[in-house]
């Protein structure tokens, strides 16, 4: 069953990132007549929110069919198993904390690659070590933090190589700029803290509390909402005179009357939402899912064989090109990731050395006499019984 649900969490996880892309490539009609890009990183966050708000109907759902049993099913099945006693309070926080980070996430992708958005995104597991150390008594060791080094290493090759290869490769980029790019690659960097926060506390929250996965985080899709709700009235009229953050009609932040407009001028667009509010869904449940089961590290660890996937998926769209300095990054990236999970470099290291001193012991233990016109009779037999 974790394996079922891991591979959901890389597939969904992978579709949701593309649709994401997709959505902020596609034109529409604005309500001042001209075809712009549908940048609304406020708009997408409630929709996603909207998604984990299903989960809180799917619980309900799930928990009247099955108390209507009258067999207890309700506490042994996989949807509705957990503590009753819930504070739908306790899901404030992470709420806010999401919210910030996926607006900062959508704002990325909108001015940078797919792939890269999806690499960047795991040196989340940078601040979850040093949150963890603080919040979780979690202690950080050599191979932790030479395992940093190495994923900061690799974000810097990713980050340099994306501002280089932004003068042919930039068939998905709204603004090909450099000062676009790594303002989007900042804005996703930035994001990773407050991802890493809500990680955390998901970690000490979930282990520590048997709550409902769905009913967990329907609510804090219920608390998103109402968070999303009054940032877009807010940002709705908020003036931003910088390029690329004011691509609208009125140069707001995020202009909610191009919405519809642009969405009843491509309706690409709302096939798009709607299957991003469902794989939202999917993607929340199997994230909190291996958080409760594993840890906020492993998710991370998990969700960078999606990034392999959607740099896949966007080179078979022809969204981007292959890169060979991309590719050194990526796997030094992952390389960063699995020392942080295991210490691959000293376990390589120390079988470096056992082999030498192996190969030391058996030259060591041949005869001298041997190749020397001796009998070649070994010198390390056993000794003989008194």
């Amino acid at each position: 069953m974790q394996t079922m649900i891991i591979l959901a969490f890389l597939i969904f996880g992978s579709c949701n990132v593309f649709l994401i892309k997709w959505t902020t490539i596609l034109q529409g009609k604005c309500s001042d007549g001209e075809w712009r890009y549908f940048q609304h990183p406020v708009f997408l966050t409630f929709l996603m929110f909207l998604g984990e708000c299903l989960c809180l109907v799917i619980y309900k759902i799930a928990y009247c069919f099955l108390r209507r049993r009258n067999n207890g099913s309700e506490d042994s099945n996989l949807l509705t198993s957990g503590d009753r006693e819930f504070r739908p309070m306790d899901m404030l926080l992470p709420a806010f904390l999401n919210t910030i980070a996926t607006i900062l996430f959508v704002s990325g992708i909108y001015l940078t690659y797919a792939s890269s958005f999806q690499a960047i995104r795991c040196s989340t597991i940078i601040f979850i070590g040093l949150f963890g150390s603080i919040y979780l008594n979690q202690t950080l060791i050599g191979r932790h933090w030479s395992a940093i080094v190495i994923i900061v290493c690799a974000l810097t090759i990713i980050i340099s190589t994306d501002m280089q290869r932004v003068v042919f490769d930039n068939t998905s980029l709204s603004h090909p700029n450099k000062n676009a790019i790594l303002a989007g690659d900042l804005l996703i960097l930035c994001a990773t803290i407050f991802q890493a926060a809500k990680m955390i506390y998901h970690e000490k929250y979930v282990k520590a509390c048997n709550v409902p996965i769905l009913q967990a985080l329907g609510w804090q899709g219920i608390f998103g909402l109402v968070i999303t709700t009054c940032l877009a009235i807010c940002t709705n009229f908020l003036p931003t005179p910088m390029s690329p953050f004011n691509d609208s009609s009125r140069k707001v932040y995020d202009d909610l009357q191009d919405i519809f407009t642009q969405i009843q001028s491509n309706q690409w667009l709302v096939v798009a939402l709607c299957i991003m509010v469902f794989t939202t869904a999917v993607h929340g449940y199997t994230a909190l899912s291996i958080i409760r089961f594993s840890s906020s590290a492993n998710l991370i660890l998990a969700e960078s064989i999606g990034s392999y996937l959607v740099w896949l998926w966007a080179c078979l769209l022809e969204w981007e090109q292959l890169y060979f300095v991309t590719i050194i990054g990526y796997i030094i990236l992952m390389l960063g990731l699995i020392t942080y999970r295991k210490a691959v470099i000293m376990e390589w290291y120390r079988s470096i050395i056992l082999h030498i001193a192996r190969n030391r012991y058996a030259e060591m233990s041949v005869d001298p006499s041997e190749g020397m016109g001796g009998t070649g009779v070994p010198t390390n037999r056993a000794a003989d019984v008194i």
